[in-house]
């Protein structure tokens, strides 16, 4: 069982979609094989005794067929059309999520049969529907497509009527469809290829022609499209000179109108200004860190990690350490505490601990830091560096210069290695390495390290830790 492409999606439902599944299964609409019921119960009964490794392909046969010899042949025909079942009942719960798709729909029965009464109420229900989304994003416009098609097919039956105002709606829902996916296409793109630090350049077909327009037409674009006015603001966050006015723009909409954003429109706006913030912050423009923390508050109040399925682990970590950096210690333990359950499995140990690591080295606990960190598993650089980074800093604290020199030079190996895949972050990671390193000599033997070492950070404000560094060389 372990092997079959169905074991991936079994063990994706959570509790109460495998107990909608029976039902689902149970259906006689759907099913009416009474093996496939009992494949359920028995499928269902291993997972919920978290036993499901052990179910074999020769106890589900005994199950579904007792007394029989063994056929693989069989019981990959009842599984493949468990399977089927299986996929069925994913799109029958995945289409309950978009009700205004199940409205098109309905309307567009009731069109093709002609059933005038039905029609006028569907559609009067719809276009409320349509009317009262805020940010209007591509899937809005997908439905609009479809509901002001169905309302010409309706109306067109009267060969006589002006169809003239129905075809203009038409048309600006197909252009609007059209400027909000491509553009949504183009920022997603970005968000893969480039870094607001960096010099990518974006170049698809109606990119310019694009950008050219909702210029041109950017206020009524900000009052009536919501989603298009907030990823042209992204597009130029990451590809203008005068990038901070866009962010500003970005932040103060989003802000303003928090409340009327669904989750998932609000994660668009979100990870954009997030990863924005960090790098402005990497360059050593410490204003944003108040920012980025205030899109962490106002989101929070928002519900927005509430409704989250899973949390990102990175930006998990990205929130403490900006809470930390800003003194916001309580705030940060009560997140840490009150989120930890949405990480993802996989990635829940090791970000608890560096979360942890990171908490207790603000408060000066570093014993308790080592501790854990010592239970970090390094699942990508990220780990490893902020881990190191953090014990370099416990070993400068606790006068341990021999295991602080002997993890800078290893470290440095460990950049090395990765200088690619680290992009703009190996210089900085680098320069930390070289300034602890200069701190080190200024407090052991070489006092005139301490101007140089004052003057150079004086200079560079894009380096890790470096008001870690700042204090440290001011008190020598």
């Amino acid at each position: 069982m372990q092997k079959l492409k169905l074991t991936e999606i079994l063990l994706s439902f959570n509790p109460n979609e495998l107990k909608r599944l029976g039902d689902f299964i149970r259906s006689p609409f759907y099913n009416k094989s009474k093996k496939l019921i009992s494949i359920y119960e028995l499928i269902r009964k291993y997972i919920e005794n978290s036993a499901f490794k052990n179910l074999t392909k020769e106890i589900l046969w005994q199950n579904i067929m007792p007394g029989e010899k063994f056929s693989d042949v069989k019981l990959r025909s009842y599984l493949s059309e468990f399977k089927k079942l299986c996929e069925k009942f994913i799109i029958t719960l995945e289409g309950e999520k978009n009700t205004v798709l199940q409205k098109n729909m309905l309307l567009l029965y009731f069109t093709e049969r002609n059933s005038k009464k039905n029609i006028d109420a569907a559609s009067a229900e719809l276009k409320n529907s349509l009317n009262s989304e805020f940010t209007k994003s591509f899937d809005h416009y997908s439905d609009r497509i479809l509901f002001e098609r169905t309302m010409i097919l309706n109306e067109g039956r009267n060969v006589e009527k002006n169809l003239d105002s129905n075809y203009y709606r038409l048309s600006d829902a197909i252009d609007r469809f059209f400027i909000s996916s491509k553009l949504e296409l183009m920022n997603s793109f970005l968000s893969r290829k480039y870094h607001v630090l960096g010099g990518f350049k974006l170049k698809t077909e109606f990119s310019d022609e694009i950008i050219e327009y909702i210029e041109n037409h950017l206020p009524a674009i900000k009052k009536n499209d919501p989603f298009i006015y907030c990823e042209f603001l992204i597009f130029k966050m990451m590809t203008a000179e005068n990038n901070d006015a866009y962010f500003k723009d970005l932040y103060n909409f989003a802000l303003k109108n928090i409340k009327n954003y669904r989750h998932a429109e609000l994660e668009q706006v979100y990870f954009p200004m997030i990863n924005f913030g960090f790098n402005k912050v990497a360059m050593g423009e410490t204003e944003y860190l108040i920012r980025i923390f205030e899109i962490y508050r106002s989101f929070e109040l928002r519900g927005f990690y509430s409704e989250m399925d899973v949390f990102q682990d990175i930006d998990f970590i990205s929130i403490v350490i900006a809470g930390l950096r800003l003194n916001k210690i309580s705030w940060v333990e009560n997140f840490a505490e009150k989120y930890s359950r949405k990480l993802n499995n996989e990635f829940r140990s090791p970000t608890l601990s560096l979360v942890k690591a990171l908490i207790s080295f603000k408060k000066k606990e570093f014993t308790e830091s080592i501790k854990h960190l010592s239970r970090v598993n390094y699942q990508n650089s990220y780990y490893y560096l902020k881990s190191k980074e953090t014990l370099m800093q416990i070993y400068y604290e606790q006068n341990e210069y021999e295991a602080m020199q002997s993890l800078i030079d290893s470290t440095k190996h460990y950049l090395n290695r990765r200088k690619d895949v680290l992009s703009i972050h190996y210089g900085r990671y680098l320069m930390f390495l070289k300034y602890l390193g200069m701190l080190l000599k200024a407090k052991q033997t070489d006092r005139s390290c301490k101007i140089n070492l004052k003057k150079e950070l004086n200079n560079n404000n894009n380096v890790i830790a470096r008001e870690w560094l700042i204090e440290k060389v001011y008190s020598l």
